[in-house]
């Protein structure tokens, strides 16, 4: 019997059609960068780029056990099966303004590698691994921001709807078997030398079920606080959080009847360091360094009564470490 108590990640599987219960097709990696000007890493500017310029970008980031899951068996005992152990992600960005205040965005993420157990360690001891890498799903986004509309520097507001496209390898725990329409709202605030950034949305898509948990709807939350130090551009500091509340039931339908409550809620936190290389360079370097938070819970009903587990969500790694480099013309 298992029941799912951590993230998720690709696993081995020629398609969406694997073992009742256990597809992988979802994306490991829960966090979308921006694709344009961001001071954050979940989270981006409300400025956006000027009509007629280009912005770029890209990262890399390494996951350590982003999908785990909690076997238990009379016969072989409880274990753990770290499905995708280690995974790391390269992303590429595009940003282009097409008027005032209207930009479109692209992003091209890949799997550039990964180990793991793979989905097929969970019903055989002899099943294949992960597959070492793989495309992950292609992001589109329209942005529109009303800074310029607001008339003040302290605020700014953007809204915005993204897409990722189901065309990445289906099976390898890289892509999502359906379109996800993510549409959302960003708010800032700028009492120099601090900026504070919040945003909410939701990432809408067809259900997908893996253990005992099912990956449907759900929220988006973020929250991020940025100070400057020194002289502006030099050197930044970051501390931010978000998270992905399910918007519909996350226990899966071929949960074990003892799993009498699952609930997937993927958040994590990170802390940011930023140089823009002075008040005029437009490139801008950023590390990070985060996990994940414990916000996801199971409830199992047992002889003593019921027990509840709280972990980290599927596409919540325990660590995540991120390298990021921007280039965004000059306003």
């Amino acid at each position: 019997m298992l029941a799912c108590v951590g993230a998720a990640s690709p696993a081995a599987a020629a398609s969406c059609d694997a073992a009742a219960g256990l597809s992988p097709c979802f994306d490991a990696n829960s966090l979308w960068l921006p694709a344009g000007r961001a001071t954050f890493f979940s989270l981006p500017d409300t400025r956006v780029i000027a009509s007629g310029q280009v912005g770029f970008g890209a990262a890399i980031e390494e996951l350590h056990r982003p999908v785990l899951l909690h076997a238990s068996s009379p016969d072989l005992g409880d274990r753990d099966i770290h499905v995708v152990d280690n995974a790391v992600d390269t992303s590429f960005f595009l940003a282009f303004g097409l008027s005032r205040g209207l930009e479109l965005e692209l992003a091209a993420p890949m799997r550039a590698y990964q180990t793991g157990a793979g989905e097929g360690s969970v019903t055989s001891q002899s099943g294949p691994p992960v597959p070492r890498n793989a495309v992950r799903n292609p992001r589109v986004a329209l942005a529109y921001s009303l800074d310029d509309a607001l008339q003040t520097r302290a605020l700014g507001l953007r809204v915005s709807l993204e897409a990722a496209l189901p065309t990445g390898d289906a099976g390898a725990f890289a892509s999502e078997q359906s379109f996800v329409a993510a549409p959302s709202v960003t708010v800032s605030w700028h009492p120099a030398p601090l900026t504070v950034t919040a945003g909410f949305g939701a990432r809408l898509r067809s259900p997908v079920e893996f253990g005992a948990v099912r990956l449907g709807n759900q929220g988006f939350a973020a929250v991020g606080v940025a100070l400057e130090l020194f002289t502006p551009g030099v050197l930044a500091l970051s501390l931010e959080a978000f998270g992905l509340p399910p918007l519909s039931a996350s226990r899966a339908a071929a949960a074990p009847l003892r799993v009498s409550d699952e609930l997937l809620f993927p958040a994590e936190w990170s802390a940011g360091v930023h140089s823009a290389f002075g008040t005029s360079g437009p490139w801008t370097v950023s590390l990070a360094l985060g996990s994940g938070l414990p916000l996801s819970s199971e409830t199992e009903r047992g002889s003593n009564g019921s027990t509840t587990r709280r972990f980290s969500g599927m596409g919540t790694p325990q660590v995540r470490s991120l390298l990021v480099l921007r280039f965004s013309p000059p306003q």
